[in-house]
């Protein structure tokens, strides 16, 4: 495969003040201040060393920016630029007086005049030296410590192929290590006396795929620990991006924080890195940047969310609601989970009846708003610099028929709640609102090894009891948090499947260890005549489509399920 490497052209800025220092030798830049030193190759950009004040440690083996398989380079403001895959590139490390590290960013230029271009992943990597740095943490609860170099040597490949059986047994995978950006906000690794280095992330408002893009954060390389930021990455269904000829197009990717620091313990090191996130967050976003293309003028939208029932008109309880801001659907812009040309915006955890939500510093331009769920506001947003758009109440109305026989899961657009277990051909019963043997279902419906080898699926049965039929059309709502090359249909009491749904996008949620991939909500419908007085049984047939041949051959879906019943 073809490496490409950023060029030569370099632009040194003048803002340097007498605490931090640029020097340079023939081969690199070197910045420095009272806290970090980090030295730049001059021939392509990567950084060579990081190394913090007061301690020898050197903290990289190398490092690289990798674009779809091809290489680039990159800013003290120092500034790399060249001309790759048909776009002008120019990326910027930044080290101000107190720096604990260094900042990069990078500026795609796509002009109408340069020819179609395409590209599914833009990466900067680090690959820290795995001895020392063996303790990898991406979330509050997802860190550990990974196995040595040496019983990562020689693992035997499982399938999918990413996941490796070491010499201890246990199988790790590097997708393991995963990230959401709903939430996201740090990842990195620490040695086991604390020194740390972290991507600290104030906004992923570049992130292609938005609020519930999730992507590869770290994981294992034998003699390298692998830190990764993917400003655009396709791992979980996102697809590739593709400026057109007569398409002018530029993103800003960035700034981030390469922080740098030193606790007494990998658990106190990633404390104090989520302390300076919540420091870098307040800065969003930063009076430092000179980078053209970077808005620093922004707005804000509020509001009101109300979602009602429609049997009662009354308004929900919220858990957690989620309200962005993504551009429309067309043919030039996919769902948001595809979406790449512009930056979104959102805002997470509301909570109670009708909770107030803010969005701040949103570019100005104009959007479409939506609530998990899905709802969709019938307007389009504006947003103006320096001003706050104000959209008062905002009433969204549930899908609801009837009152609920049953429910399996929470309607939250994962399939956390449920086990990961090994329940592929289960029968479940539930003769209660909320099943309470949530732990007892699978968190997907997957294909699995038949006799002859082949993978295929099993249906599953859940069991329910009535003491009346319905009055009325009933509807069995299933709420898919993700899908991979799996059809759908469904049957009640033994009787004919319905029409399967076929033409979901692959997320590869599944077979990538994830949680929530493209949220898509189904109807089945059923006569009151389809139910019995007593038992009743209605059957999930998912059925594999495609995917992968080898490695990837389990495919599957992850569900919540609501069966709703008028005249009961």
């Amino acid at each position: 495969m073809k490496i490409l490497f950023i060029g030569l052209l370099v632009t040194i800025f003048a803002s340097i003040v007498s605490a931090v220092s640029l020097t340079q030798n023939n081969n690199s830049y070197t910045l420095k201040n009272n806290y970090a030193t980090v030295v730049i190759s001059k021939k392509d950009g990567y950084i060579t060393s990081l190394k913090i004040a007061g301690d020898n440690q050197e903290f990289l083996n190398r490092s690289y920016i990798d674009a779809n398989g091809s290489k680039a380079g990159y800013h003290v403001e120092i500034a790399f630029t060249d001309n790759v895959l048909n776009m002008d590139w120019e990326v910027r490390y930044t080290m101000l007086n107190d720096t604990k590290g260094v900042y990069f960013s990078l500026k795609l230029d796509h002009k109408a005049n340069y020819p179609d271009t395409q590209f599914s992943e833009i990466r900067l990597v680090l690959r820290l030296k795995s001895n020392p740095f063996s303790w990898l943490q991406v979330e509050d609860d997802v860190g550990r410590y990974l196995p040595t170099a040496e019983q990562q040597k020689n693992c035997q490949v499982m399938g999918p192929k990413e996941a490796c059986k070491i010499k201890t047994g246990e199988v790790i995978h590097k997708y393991d290590w995963s990230i959401d950006a709903l939430k996201h906000d740090v990842h990195g690794f620490a040695t086991k006396n604390g020194l740390g280095c972290w991507f600290v992330t104030p906004s992923m408002e570049w992130k292609n795929g938005g609020a519930y893009n999730r992507d590869l954060a770290c994981h294992q390389g034998e003699n390298d620990s692998l830190q990764i930021m993917y400003m655009a990455g396709s791992h979980y269904g996102a697809g590739d991006e593709y400026p057109k000829r007569g398409e002018n197009w530029s993103k800003v990717y960035g700034p981030y924080l390469i922080y740098l620091n030193k606790a007494g313990s990998p658990q106190a090191s990633w404390r104090n890195a989520k302390a300076v996130t919540r420091v870098e967050k307040a800065k969003w976003p930063y009076s430092f940047v000179s980078q053209p293309g970077y808005v620093k003028q922004r707005g804000t939208v509020t509001g009101k969310l109300t979602i009602k029932n429609p049997l009662n008109k009354s308004a929900f309880r919220l858990e957690d609601a989620v309200v962005t801001l993504v551009q429309p659907e067309s043919s030039r812009e996919s769902i948001p989970n595809q979406q790449w040309r512009h930056y979104s915006f959102w805002t997470h955890s509301l909570s109670g009846v009708s909770p107030n939500f803010s969005i701040k510093n949103v570019i100005p331009g104009t959007y479409q708003l939506r609530v998990v769920g899905e709802f969709i506001l019938n307007k389009a947003v504006t947003v103006t610099a320096g001003k706050t758009t104000n959209l008062g109440e905002i009433v969204f109305t549930e899908k609801r028929v009837g009152t609920i026989a049953w429910e399996i899961g929470i309607p939250d657009r994962t399939a956390k709640e449920f086990k990961h277990g090994d329940h592929f051909n289960g029968d479940f019963p539930t003769n209660s609102q909320r099943n309470s043997q949530m732990g007892d279902w699978n968190y997907c419906h997957v294909s699995v090894p038949g006799k002859d080898g082949k993978y295929q699926s099993i249906p599953w049965n859940i069991y329910f009891n009535l003491k009346k039929k319905p009055t009325g059309t009933s509807v069995l709502r299933v709420s898919v948090a993700a899908n991979s090359s799996t059809a759908l249909s469904v049957s009640i009491n033994g009787g004919r499947n319905s029409a399967e749904v076929a033409d979901f996008k692959d997320d590869a949620c599944v077979r990538r260890d994830g949680i929530r991939g493209f949220y898509r909500e189904l109807e089945f419908k059923f006569g009151p005549n389809d139910f019995k007085v007593g038992e009743n049984k209605i059957t999930l047939h998912a059925r594999k489509t495609g995917g992968y041949t080898n490695n990837y051959q389990f495919d599957g879906i992850m569900y919540h399920l609501r069966l709703e019943t008028p005249g009961l």
